[in-house]
C-alpha cells in the first residue's frame, strides 16, 4: 500500500512539473517587458488620480476657489460658472469671463475683465477636495480699467507681502483713465509676473510690454521691513533708454536716487518726495561730454513738471541735432497729452570759439497738449540774438512740425556782415529781421511763410531767393554765408 502511494505521489509530481514547465515556456516576460507593463498600470493610476476633480461640485468648486483667492492672493474674483478642468499642460482649473471686484466706498466695482483666468493645482492630494492647494494663477486676455483713484491699489506692493506663488499675466491691457472716464493712456502688457521672493524676501514685478507703441520692461522690487525699501529698473530698447531708481520710506517721507542712461548721456539724481510733491536736484550728471546740472519740483497728480537745468562747456550747434529716437518718443504722442504740464529752463554756455552762439536759453513747454519753445533765444554776443516766439510743435501726416516766428535782433550789423564777409555795396543797415516758417523734422526742410527786414515785407524776389534754404541737408556754413550774402545784394534797404 504505501509503495502504491508512493508511486501516485512521484506522478503527480512528474505531472505538476510538466505544466509548470509549460506554463513557464508560454509566459515567459523578460524583464523589461516587466518593468513596462508596471509603467503603464502606473501611469493609467496616475491620471485616474488626476480626473479625481473632475467629480467635485462646479457650485462648491466655484465658491471654494473665489475664497482661497481672495485669502491668498488678495484677489476679490468674481467668477462665472462657466468652470472646466483639465490636466495639460498641467492640473488646473479655466474660468471663462470672469472679473477683479474691488470697493469703490460704499459700493463695489469691476476693474477688470478676463477672458481666460487659470487656476493651477498642487497634486499633492486630490482625494481630500478640502485641501485643495493652488500653486499658480495665469490670467491671459484681459482689460483692466483704472481711474486715478484706483492707482491706491498699487500700494498694496509695497505695504504687504504677496503670496510666494506667482501670478502671470499675459495678452493684457491695462486702460488708464481719468475720474472722468476719458483713456489717457493704454499700456500693453506680452507677460507678466507678480509674486514673494522668499529667497531675497521681498515682492516682485517682472513685467514685458509697451506703451504708445514703444515697447519697455519693467521690474520693480519692494521689501518691507519697519522702513520700505524698494528698486525699480525702466528700459527700452528702441528709445535706447535704461532708468533705474532705489528709495526707502520713512514716516511718509521718501528719499532716494535714480540714473537715467540715455544715448551718450547719464542723468543722477537725489530726490524727496511729500504730499505727492517731488523735490529732485542733480548728482554729477552729464549730458554725453558735458557738465549738466539741474533741480525742480515734479507734482504726480495732476503731472505737473518745473524743471531748470544748466549746460556747461556745450556745443550750442549739437541743440540743432535732434536725436532720430527722441523724434519717434515725440510721435508716440505722449507729450500731447492734455494732462501733462511740462515747464523747461535750460541754460547752455559755450566756450567754443568756432561756435555762432555763445549762449542759449532754451524754454520748452508743454500746456493742455500743445508744446512750444516760445522765449527761447541763443545770443551770438558780437552780432545780437535770435528769439523764438509764437511757436508750436505739431504733429501732421505723421510728420513732426514746428511752426514758429524767429526774430533776429542785429545789435552791430558790421560784426554780422564781417562774419558773412558781405561785399560794402551790398552791406545796409540791418536792426532786425522776423521770418515765419516751418520745420519738418521727419524730411529736414523749411518752408518760408512770412519775412520781414526792419519791420518790413520783403519782395518776391527775396522771397525766391530764400527758398534755396528749403532743403536744409544742404545747407552748410559755406553755402548758407553765400545764399544770406545774395539776400542782402537784393534787399532795397
Amino acid at each position: 500500500m504505501k509503495k502504491i502511494i508512493k508511486s501516485f505521489n512521484n506522478l503527480i509530481q512528474r505531472t505538476i512539473l510538466k505544466v509548470q514547465n509549460k506554463t513557464n515556456n508560454i509566459f515567459n516576460i523578460s524583464s523589461f517587458n516587466k518593468y513596462l507593463i508596471s509603467f503603464i498600470g502606473l501611469l493609467f493610476i496616475y491620471l485616474f488620480y488626476l480626473l479625481i476633480p473632475l467629480l467635485y461640485n462646479k457650485t462648491w468648486l466655484q465658491a471654494k476657489i473665489e475664497r482661497k483667492l481672495l485669502n491668498e492672493f488678495a484677489v476679490n474674483l468674481s467668477t462665472s460658472a462657466d468652470i472646466s478642468y483639465h490636466i495639460l499642460p498641467a492640473p488646473h482649473f479655466l474660468i471663462k469671463d470672469s472679473k477683479i471686484i474691488v470697493d469703490d466706498g460704499e459700493k463695489k466695482k469691476s476693474i477688470a475683465e478676463i477672458k481666460d483666468f487659470k487656476v493651477f493645482l498642487n497634486q499633492g492630494n486630490f482625494f481630500y477636495k478640502e485641501k485643495i492647494d493652488i500653486k499658480k494663477l495665469v490670467i491671459n486676455d484681459a482689460n483692466f480699467s483704472l481711474l486715478r483713484r484706483d492707482l491706491k491699489l498699487l500700494s498694496v506692493f509695497k505695504s504687504k507681502k504677496f503670496s510666494e506663488k506667482k501670478i502671470k499675466i499675459n495678452n493684457t491691457n491695462i486702460f488708464f483713465k481719468n475720474n472722468l472716464g476719458e483713456i489717457i493712456s493704454i499700456v500693453q502688457i506680452d507677460k507678466s509676473v507678480v509674486f514673494f521672493d522668499d529667497k531675497k524676501l521681498l515682492n516682485s514685478l517682472n513685467l514685458n510690454g509697451d506703451v504708445y507703441n514703444v515697447p519697455f520692461n519693467l521690474n520693480i522690487q519692494y521689501q518691507n521691513d519697519g522702513a520700505r525699501y524698494g528698486k525699480t529698473h525702466f528700459s527700452s530698447k528702441p528709445l535706447k533708454l535704461n532708468f533705474f531708481n532705489k528709495s526707502i520710506e520713512k514716516k511718509k517721507l521718501i528719499s532716494g536716487e535714480n540714473n537715467i542712461i540715455f544715448l551718450n548721456s547719464r542723468i543722477n539724481t537725489k530726490y524727496s518726495v511729500k504730499d505727492k510733491l517731488i523735490i529732485f536736484k542733480s548728482d554729477n550728471s552729464r549730458v554725453v561730454n558735458s557738465q549738466v546740472s539741474y533741480n525742480g519740483e515734479l507734482s504726480i497728480n495732476p503731472f505737473d513738471l518745473n524743471l531748470n537745468i544748466e549746460l556747461e562747456n556745450h556745443r550750442i550747434s549739437k541743440l540743432f541735432n535732434i536725436n532720430q529716437n527722441l523724434i519717434e518718443f515725440i510721435k508716440s504722442g505722449l507729450p500731447f497729452n492734455n494732462n501733462i504740464s511740462i515747464k523747461t529752463f535750460i541754460i547752455v554756455k559755450s566756450n567754443e570759439k568756432k561756435e555762432i552762439f555763445h549762449n542759449a536759453k532754451i524754454i520748452f513747454n508743454i500746456v493742455n497738449g500743445k508744446i512750444n519753445l516760445d522765449n527761447t533765444t541763443f545770443i551770438n554776443d558780437k552780432i545780437g540774438l535770435v528769439e523764438l516766439s509764437n511757436s508750436n510743435l505739431f504733429l501732421e501726416n505723421n510728420n513732426l512740425i514746428l511752426n514758429t516766428d524767429i526774430l533776429f535782433e542785429v545789435k552791430n550789423s558790421d560784426n554780422l556782415f564781417s562774419f558773412l564777409n558781405t561785399n560794402k555795396k551790398s552791406r545796409k543797415e540791418i536792426k532786425n529781421i522776423l521770418i515765419n516758417l516751418n520745420y519738418d523734422f521727419l524730411r529736414n526742410e523749411i518752408e518760408f511763410n512770412n519775412v520781414k527786414i526792419n519791420n518790413k515785407v520783403v519782395s518776391d524776389q527775396f522771397l525766391n531767393v530764400i527758398d534755396g534754404f528749403n532743403d536744409n541737408n544742404s545747407n552748410n556754413m559755406v553755402n548758407t554765408k553765400l545764399l544770406i550774402n545774395k539776400l542782402f545784394s537784393i534787399y532795397e534797404g
